[in-house]
């Protein structure tokens, strides 16, 4: 008897030694966790992964983009929620943790300071061949407004301008126009003078070919517009309309620019026009 449970005592030291040591591997230490900092596009990541010696990040916004560094810094392109992975690595053994990135985009703020749009794409460059005053626009909508950055050469004047604008994603509804006939369908049109201080916020009416319009606001109301700055051989100027100006939208507005004379004589559109395949661009809400 005393030999038996001699027997279940060393038994039972063996399991629990066998335990013990599986205990000790699975809890190494080793866990990947991170925080982040989002400055409109820019994210700062910090690393709190304890036990690692290597680390793989995946940001999650099909980019293709991934990192090896310890703190990575990355610039997503886009709004929205992003599932942004760290896996630790030590040895054979890893430790993955994941989490959601929130992206709300650049305070834009129209000042003539044009650093916050730095991080933002370009919606579009025209073409080297195209001729036009216009040459590259980029575009981010906030909450409360559509921002617009635009860059051109030294025939960009800003003396008057139409912005045509696609508020429903529809083009067979609103205005048709032939210099974009892969896809315009216009309900608004803002037209005026942003160095001249005068114009309006146009809404359509009548039938796709009809050029009949409305005025909902003026532009001191409804648009605000730096003054243009020379930088880098470049003209730049940004603007904005508030959204409450252009009634329902629905998931993007697109657009066009003609820019004029003051004797109204066309000198640029964004982007190219008049080509089979020319449509509007498209600003994401």
């Amino acid at each position: 008897m005393k030999r038996n449970i001699i027997y279940l005592f060393g038994m039972l030291a063996l399991v629990l030694a066998g335990s013990s040591c599986k205990k000790d591997k699975a809890g190494s230490g080793l866990k990947a966790v991170f925080s982040y900092v989002a400055d409109g596009y820019k994210v700062n990541f910090t690393n709190f992964s304890s036990g690692a010696k290597e680390y793989v990040w995946d940001f999650g916004d099909g980019s293709n983009v991934t990192s090896t560094g310890k703190t990575p810094q990355h610039v997503f392109t886009k709004k929205g929620d992003f599932l942004v992975s760290l896996t630790a690595k030590n040895g054979t053994e890893s430790n993955t943790f994941i989490d959601t990135v929130s992206i709300i985009g650049p305070n834009i703020k129209i000042d003539g300071d044009f650093s916050d749009w730095q991080y933002v794409p370009y919606t579009h460059e025209n073409a080297a061949t195209y001729v036009s005053s216009m040459t590259g626009i980029k575009t981010f909508a906030s909450s409360q407004a559509i921002n617009f950055y635009l860059e051109g050469t030294t025939d960009m004047n800003m003396e008057i301008i139409d912005l045509y604008m696609d508020t429903d994603n529809n083009p067979a509804t609103g205005f048709s126009t032939w210099m974009y006939p892969a896809g315009s369908g216009v309900e608004y049109l803002c037209e005026g003078s942003p160095v001249g201080g005068w114009g309006d916020v146009l809404q359509h009416a009548g039938g796709p070919g009809d050029w009949s319009w409305n005025s909902v606001a003026g532009f001191s109301d409804a648009m605000h517009f730096s003054a243009i700055t020379v930088k880098g051989g470049k003209k730049i100027i940004e603007f904005s309309i508030k959204k409450s100006s252009l009634g329902a939208m629905k998931n993007f507005v697109n657009f066009c620019i003609v820019e004029s004379t003051s004797g109204w004589a066309e000198v640029g559109k964004m982007p190219e026009a008049a080509n089979a395949d020319s449509k509007f661009l498209a600003v994401p809400l």
